[in-house]
């Protein structure tokens, strides 16, 4: 079937936004606003933002940590600053350890990574009372208010906050460019967590209206008088937020799962529309649920919130698909969003405070995974390898998507969320060149399978209709975004049926990879030119009509090579989509690598290293691209690499030792469990990653009558990184606990004498089937001398 859309439109309308935004660096580095997208030296500037809570993971592991994100393509890290976390005890604030957020913002500068702070003082992030301490409840003043009582706390909290990021601002020549003013301010309300549960909500005070407009003006006053001087100030532009015109960046997001939507008597989430395409940046078109309080052509559109996934709630036990992660950034970026934020991008582990737990009542007391793309224990997830190739490509071409207008298909507004039928898609271009998207994700929706789909783009001066060779099966599930007229290095890409993800440039050639969809063959073709010499492929099949047409099969990998006279090559990898995820970018010397490894690298001053669960021989493969490169060599010595020419690639051979793990198990009852593991069991590992599988409801680990790691049971394997529990390792067993899953009803006994009986009538089933221990291995190499 053929798709048309009609994209005959002029370039989009940029100029200097009306935004009192931006600044310089005493390096000279300017960031400043357009109507439409950020500028970092007057160029447009892709923010691919992911949260990360220091205060949640251990400061060991924060460096490492900081560079698995910015290998998977993360250039600004958003954290929150809880206050409850740093002030629980009122007057005594601790800013040490896990709590140190001057380390922390240190070593984002260090690794090149652009920091916002979100400094609250409401935070929510499934914290109790939203982050709000204790103590500052039942006062005579109103939590989130004006009262002066309430702001002299919130004062003193961001002086001490200031005093801690002295220095590391973006005007200072520091990472910070970013402060985010409070948080869904009239849209999450500040729960009392020491009562509340699950729909109890305690909202003191207004903070409406005008009165939450002022409320917004005196938090950035406050923040300027405490030294958290940014050129970014944004707020959440959700739930009918107030926000300060001109003086702040309304930010935006959206979740495939909505585990507040769920109650005992509403268990059926519905579905999101998050999924349906829209312009979030033309005031005539339809907009959905995005409706701000100004001219929607007057900001850029820009995110903090997509879901990078989601924490299980108790009435809600999900399992997050990692296609919906991808299919909300694709659905952004078609709609106009220049500036994309994950939250969370990472996960971590609440800590327990010196007055309890410090969770919301709805989520584990300890555990906030999230589900996301790096988990909580440092896992490289599915939506991480699905996400990366997509962050290169706005990495690399953000200069060329940017300016670029969204264009909706006739008749798009009609489709609802509950429409698994309807193909979706959508362009955003210049009139002459563009981005043809497409989606079929949506969350809760059994979508359909859509084969032999053509798409015809009407431009002003040509019709484009691709593909011409072949048809796209367009799976349930799937979510790309395709090519027209892209510039080869002097050469024009008619279209492709493949995504671009990045480049790499030498004197020799100019190569562009490309990740060809699931069961979508990838078409090239490539306009003709007088100095075009040569079009071949390794893998696939060129003819020449109306230009050149080259064809690879999506289960293979193939080099396109264009030989041109007086010119260096062009060449055009097309990727598998198995072979794309497994794609990593480096910068080395001012030179980007490309690299292709199953096992996670992160990149070091000194080189590489791999962190590997269960892995302790691989192969990788480098891109030289024509540039000269030195051999890897192993940094320890218990590793050995060995390195090989394997056509276009340098290929290398890496192991270590293999580790065993033992333990032994001992069951009490099957919804108990007892492990004992040697005291050297993380000897000659990085980590030893604990997978439990188990049916039940709550899963509980204790060593010695301690609760230290938590789970709430949704299907999937409860995983538990023991590196940073030494100290229960030194207790000796450890015991696993889990509370029974019920399906069926509960009912109320008519004949209860006294106080109120529950009768459970189904099936309740609490067991731990099997628990297994995998060793991560790091394994460091540097280039020969």
């Amino acid at each position: 079937m053929k798709y048309t859309i009609q994209a005959k439109v002029a370039p989009k309308n940029i100029y200097p936004s009306t935004l009192r935004l931006g600044g310089t660096s005493p390096q000279g580095d300017e960031i400043s606003f357009t109507n439409y997208y950020m500028e970092l030296n007057g160029k447009p500037y892709f923010a691919i933002c992911g949260e990360f809570h220091y205060s949640r993971y251990p400061e060991a592991d924060w460096q490492s940590e900081i560079r698995k994100m910015k290998l998977s393509g993360i250039n600004v890290i958003a954290t929150y600053i809880f206050w409850n976390h740093h002030e629980e005890l009122e007057g005594e604030f601790e800013w040490a350890g896990n709590r140190n957020l001057r380390r922390f913002v240190e070593l984002c500068r260090d690794n090149g990574l652009y920091v916002i702070l979100r400094v609250g003082p409401f935070c929510h992030g499934e914290v109790r009372n939203g982050g709000l301490p204790d103590w500052l409840f039942g006062r005579e003043f109103d939590v989130r208010s004006n009262d002066e009582g309430y702001l002299s706390y919130v004062n003193r909290l961001f002086r001490e906050i200031g005093k801690e990021a002295r220095g590391l601002m973006f005007k200072d020549g520091g990472p910070v460019i970013g402060i985010q003013l409070e948080n869904e301010l009239n849209a999450a309300a500040a729960l009392w967590e020491e009562t509340a549960k699950q729909g109890d909500e305690y909202l003191s005070g207004g903070a409406s209206g005008e009165a939450g407009s002022e409320h917004m003006r005196l938090l950035k006053q406050y923040a300027v008088d405490s030294g958290l001087i940014a050129p970014i100030y944004t707020s959440t532009g959700w739930g009918e937020a107030p926000f300060l015109e001109d003086e702040v960046l309304p930010l935006y997001g959206g979740y495939a799962y909505t585990p507040w939507s769920i109650s005992d008597p509403n268990q059926v989430q519905k579905p999101t529309p998050e999924y349906v395409f829209v312009n979030f940046h033309d005031d005539e078109a339809p907009g959905g649920e995005f409706n701000p309080p100004y001219v929607r052509t007057k900001y850029p559109f820009a995110c903090c919130e997509m879901g990078g996934g989601m924490q299980t709630w108790y009435l809600s036990r999900f399992q997050v698909e990692p296609e919906s992660v991808i299919a909300m950034t694709l659905m952004k970026l078609a709609g106009g969003c220049n500036f994309i934020g994950y939250y969370m991008f990472h996960g971590g582990t609440n800590p327990v405070g010196r007055t309890g737990y410090l969770n919301e009542s709805t989520t584990p007391k300890l555990t906030y995974d999230f589900q996301a793309p790096i988990g909580e224990f440092g896992q490289i997830r599915e939506s991480n390898h699905l996400l990366r190739p997509l962050h290169y490509f706005l990495r690399r071409f953000a200069d060329r998507l940017a300016p670029m207008v969204t264009v909706l298909p006739e008749g798009a507004e009609a489709i609802t969320p509950e429409d698994a039928h309807t193909l979706r898609y959508a362009v955003r271009t210049d009139g002459k060149s563009g981005f043809l998207f497409v989606n079929n994700y949506q969350d809760h929706v059994d979508m359909d399978t859509h084969e032999e789909v053509v798409f015809a783009v009407e431009l002003g001066e040509e019709r484009l209709s691709f593909p011409q060779r072949s048809s796209l099966t367009i799976q349930a599930k799937a979510s790309f975004l395709l090519p027209f007229n892209f510039a080869l290095d002097g050469l024009n890409l008619k279209y492709a049926t493949a995504q671009p993800v990045t480049a790499v440039e030498t004197d020799e050639a100019a190569t562009y990879f490309f990740s060809m969809p699931e069961g979508v063959d990838g078409e090239f073709h490539i306009d003709a030119e007088a100095g075009i010499l040569e079009v071949a492929a390794d893998g696939g099949d060129v003819a020449e009509v109306g230009g050149y047409n080259v064809l690879i099969p999506h289960d293979k990998s193939s080099m396109i090579v264009i030989r041109r006279d007086g010119a260096r090559e062009v060449r055009i990898y097309a990727m598998s989509a198995k072979e794309a995820s497994t794609l990593w970018e480096l910068e080395e010397g001012g030179q980007n690598r490309v690299m292709f490894s199953p096992v996670p690298p992160a990149q070091t001053p000194d080189g590489i290293e791999f962190i590997g669960s269960g892995q302790n021989e691989f192969t990788f493969r480098e891109y030289p691209g024509g540039a000269d490169a030195a051999q890897w060599n192993t940094v320890q010595a218990d590793a050995t690499v060995s390195g090989r020419s394997e056509g276009w690639f340098q290929a290398y051979d890496v192991e270590v030792p293999l580790k065993s793990i033992e333990f032994t198990t001992r069951r009490v009852h099957d919804h108990k469990v007892i492990l004992q593991l040697p005291e050297d069991v993380l000897e000659g590992a990085e980590e030893v990653l604990l997978s439990i599988d188990y049916t039940g409801n709550v899963g509980y680990a204790f060593a010695a009558g301690q609760l230290f790691h938590d789970h709430f049971y949704n299907g999937l394997p409860w995983e538990i990184g023991l590196s940073r529990f030494r100290d229960v390792l030194r207790r000796g067993e450890i015991v696993l606990e889990t509370t029974p899953r019920r399906t069926g009803a509960v009912s109320v006994a008519a004949d209860a004498a006294m106080a109120v009986e529950k009768v459970f009538e189904g099936e309740a089933i609490a067991v731990f089937h099997s628990v297994t221990a995998a060793p991560v291995y790091r394994i460091g190499l540097r280039r020969q001398k």
